[in-house]
This record gives structure tokens, sequence and C-alpha cells, in this order.
């Protein structure tokens, strides 16, 4: 779990610890006072010990999404100091303490209960602060410290040691303040790896949406469009697709499935078009996937839509659309491809998705080229902890549910250049557990999908438990995702010619979650990833990947 990386953080729980413990004894041989007050010493000293460990697990689990982890740590533990610092000169001088420190004791104990609220609700209710919501674990001690702290603190104000309660709740604040401060203060991360400038293509709270979510992109081939169509585009036509969730980041919610378009390798974008909504009613467009049938150019957007009338029960859909010159698409009639409906299943996750739900994607479907299964459509999906795809051979109109490859979901597929069809699929351990090392697994099939020679390889890829793309360049496989166990930052794009051993290229060091990768005929790849400042749903950006 640790290494070298690791010794600012180490630094910091070695001074708190070291600093409680000399502020014990020095207490003990020069004051009286905390013999006095027994219990205000024992509950702070615990209560700063608990507090010490949570700051330490938050700086260790969002190493790498800090502008520094040397100035954080620095920052926590000159805050954190305060308390055995202050509490020792105030024991060893003797500081009475009067009517005035009771009103400042008071008077602080209010506001760190009030500023402790404040971040739970905006944390874990208004905007699932990433690095907080991400880590159940270090989200209860954080809570509990700061907790524990202010119990410590109105304890000193029962037992009238009210300079020490104002030393207490002081600590408490400023180490909220710190991480405040830092979270409204944090810029952008550097890209790395890429080929030309990254184009911020969707930033939250613009265009009247809180935030974008789930990318989705594809390239579609221009000669494909021109000769099914009869579009008259001169080079491939980008399209990057998105949940726009109005009013949170949360999964539920009124979410629009929204689109901008290239024409020129990525380097401008259009104007934001609205691809599906119910309007300003509560309802999401979810989970894009999807593939230009290259035999009939119709697009294929394969997803999850549900209303909150329905109690956000998702059914799926595949609607099939004809590209204009106008950017605009002719719509057939959605297809529903759902699973049958068990009327004694209660919706159980936050985001609505139930035992009976087939949850496809996100991302990009995949086409078979050549062979026995030519035209194949493949659809990564899952549903009830289970992973597979299901495929079409008649252009996306009827549907076939392949074996499972194994336990998860959120998958995304590709085609190799044997023919072979591998498929990458997110673990089915939550997200805000604690796993220490889990690393990105593949499935492998020899028939087009429809069964798993390998069902679950893992290659040495870490993840946060966080979808991820896959892309055949150069008879290479690629896989994009946030390189971390702990939390969703730095996105990265790992590289294998056998399957076994990958590389790996930093893109963008900051927090990173979901991707996809899509490219052209003239070789380019590009990217499509969820980037933030703090939270990885602060924004979606586009990449073109330097592959050399």
């Amino acid at each position: 779990m640790f290494d070298k990386k690791h010794a600012p953080q180490l630094a910091v729980l070695g001074a708190f610890i070291a600093m409680l413990i000399v502020a014990a004894v020095l207490c003990g041989v020069f004051s009286d006072a905390c013999f006095d007050n027994i219990w205000t010493f024992v509950v702070a000293a615990i209560a700063f010990l608990v507090l010490a460990v949570a700051v330490f697990m938050f700086l260790i689990f969002n190493d790498g999404l800090f502008f520094s982890s040397t100035a954080m740590s620095a920052l926590f533990c000159c805050a954190m100091a305060v308390l055995p610092v202050v509490g020792l000169i105030v024991a060893i001088t003797g500081v009475e303490s009067g009517t005035d420190a009771l009103v400042s004791s008071i008077v602080l104990l209010v506001l760190g209960a009030a500023f402790l609220v404040y971040i739970i609700i905006k944390a874990l209710v208004v905007d699932l602060f990433q690095p907080i919501a991400l880590n159940t674990l270090n989200m209860i001690m954080l809570i509990a410290g700061a907790v524990f702290m202010l119990v410590a603190a109105l304890v000193a104000i029962v037992t009238k040691a009210y300079v020490m309660s104002c030393i207490i709740s002081a600590t408490i604040v400023l180490t909220m303040l710190v991480g405040a401060a830092w979270a409204r203060s944090q810029k952008y991360g550097k890209f790395h790896n890429t080929d030309g400038a990254p184009y911020l293509l969707f930033e939250g709270k613009t265009d009247g949406y809180s935030a974008y979510r789930i990318p989705s992109l594809i390239v579609m081939d221009k000669d494909i469009l021109n000769a099914k169509c009869g579009t008259h585009f001169e080079r491939g036509v980008l399209l990057a697709l998105v949940e726009g969730r109005k009013n949170s980041a949360h999964d539920v919610g009124v979410v629009d499935m929204l689109g901008k378009f290239s024409l020129d390798g990525g380097k401008t974008w259009g104007e934001q078009k609205t691809i599906f909504t119910f309007g300003n009613e509560v309802g999401k467009y979810g989970n894009p996937t999807v593939v230009l049938d290259r035999d009939t150019g119709l697009l294929n957007i394969v997803h999850m839509s549900a209303t909150k009338s329905t109690g956000f029960n998702y059914n799926t859909f595949n609607i099939r659309g004809r590209l204009k010159d106008d950017l605009t698409f002719d719509w057939e009639e959605p297809i529903n491809i759902s699973l049958p409906k068990d009327p004694n299943i209660k919706r159980g996750a936050a985001d609505g998705v139930r035992a009976d739900t087939l949850m496809v994607g996100p991302g990009k479907a995949v086409q078979i080229r050549g062979g026995e299964y030519d035209g194949r459509i493949i659809v990564p999906a899952s549903n009830n902890g289970s992973s597979f795809v299901i495929y079409s051979d008649d252009h996306g109109l009827t549907w076939q549910r392949s074996e499972v490859a194994g336990s998860g979901n959120e998958c995304e597929a590709a085609v190799l250049e044997s023919g072979e069809v591998v498929m990458v699929v997110r673990d089915g351990a939550g997200c805000c557990d604690y796993h220490p090392r889990q690393f990105h697994k593949l499935s492998y099939s020899k028939d087009g999908g429809a069964t798993w020679y390998i069902k679950e390889k893992f290659t040495t890829l870490k993840t946060p438990i966080c979808m991820a793309s896959l892309y055949v360049h150069d008879g290479k496989l690629m896989l994009s995702y946030p390189d971390s166990f702990h939390t969703r930052v730095n996105l990265s794009v790992g590289t294998t010619t056998d399957g076994e051993n990958w590389t790996s290229k930093l893109i963008y060091g900051g927090a990173a979650g979901y991707s996809c990768m899509d490219g052209d005929k003239d070789g380019n790849v590009y990217v499509l990833a969820e980037i933030g400042k703090v939270n990885y749903s602060d924004a979606i950006v586009f990449a073109k990947l330097d592959t050399k």
C-alpha cells in the first residue's frame, strides 16, 4: 500500500502522533491542569488521534489528486498542530478560563459544528464530492474524527476548560478550512502524451447543466455515410455523446442525452445538441453505447431510459438514425430490447438499476468485419452483477444474449485483428469500498461474442473500480483508465501486443473517471474522458493521443 512517494503522508502521521505524545508528557510534567480536567484531556487525545488517522488516509487515498501531496501534507500538519502545540503552551503557562473564553468556546464550537454539517451535506448530498464520497471508510473516519473533536470541545466547556475548548474547536475548523480552501482553489491538472492541445468539450455548470458525465465517442466513416446516407462529408464525422445532468451530478434526476459534432478531426466542435430528452420531466436517457453500421449507414444508439413516474424502472432501447448533411438525424422508431420485467423486483441501487435491468455499455459498441460473423453488432452489457454481450446479425433489429463472461458491469469491447472479441469489465466490487489492490480484467471470445473461452483475465493495470475503454490500433490493444487503486485519478492509456505485458502512459494528471476511445482510418486515436480539478465530473475533455 505504501511506497517512497508516500513519505510526506507518513511523515504527517508520525508528526501527529509525536506531537500528541510530547504534549501529553510535557503537560503531565509541567501542569496539574491536565489532571484537574482528566476527561477533557483523554477525550481530546482520542479525538485528535482519530482525526489524525483520517487525515492521513485522506492524503494517501487521494495521492495524485492534489496540486502537491507534500504541500497538502504540510498544510494539514500545521492546522492540526494547533491543538498539541497551543494546548501545551496553555497548560504550561496556566492561562485562566474567563467569561470571554466561555463565549469564544461556544462560538467556535457552533462554527465547527455548522461547518461540518455544511461539508457533509455538500459532499454527500449535493455535489458528491469525489475524494470523500469515493471511499466510505475514509468518509466515516473523517466525519468521526471531526465529531469526536467537537465532543471533546463540548466536554471541555462542561468541565470549564474554556480555553482548551477554543483550541480544540479551532483545530477542527482550521483542518476543515484547509480542505475547503484546497477544493476551491485547485486548478485543472496537466496533460501528457497528447497530439496537440486537448479540447474542454463539456464543462459543468454551463449551458443549463450542473454536470456532464458518461462519455461516448464515435468516428463515423465519411465513405460509409456518403455512400449509404447520401451525405457529402469530406472527412470522418466525430460525435461526442454525454449525459447532461441538469440539477446535480447524481445518477438520477433530469438527465438528457447531448452531443457535439466535429468535422475536422476534433480541432473545432459545433454547438451542443440535445439528442434525446424528456423535457422538464424528471427522467433519464443514459449509458449511450454507439456503433455505425457500415452496411446500412445507420447509427445505432443503444441506451437506457426511465422516468420518475415509472419509478426509474429502466427500459433498454436501440434507436437507429440516418445522419444528414446538416448534422441532424432521421430517427427510426425505438426498438425495445429490455429484459422481461419482474413486478416483484423493487428499485435497488441509487442509480435506479434493478435486477431485471439490461444495463448496456456505456461508451461504444463494435461491429465485426470479415469472417464467419461479418457484420455482427456487439453491445457489451450486464445484468444483476453478470457481464455479457448482446449481439445482432440483422443490423440492430433483433438481439441475442451471449453466455455470461464473468462478474461485473459497465463493459466495453473491441475486435482484435485475429477476429477475436475482447471485453473489459468493471469489477463488481463497490466503487466506495476499500480495495487496496484491484486490476482491470478482460474476457475473450472466438465465436463473435456468443461464448467466452477466457472469462476473467486480470491485467496489470490498476482500477479504482471504474469503467474503462478499449481500442485496437496498429495491432495493439489499448485501454484507457484511471491509474489508481484508491480513487478516480490519473487518466492513462495502457497498451499491449500480447495481452500479457502492458505499458502505460499518463494522459491527465488529476481527477479522472470514465473514458471512451475511438479512431479513424488515418490512424488517429482519440479519447473522450471525464476529468476535473477535484471531482472527475467537473468536465468532459477531448484529446488526440500521441501514439508514437
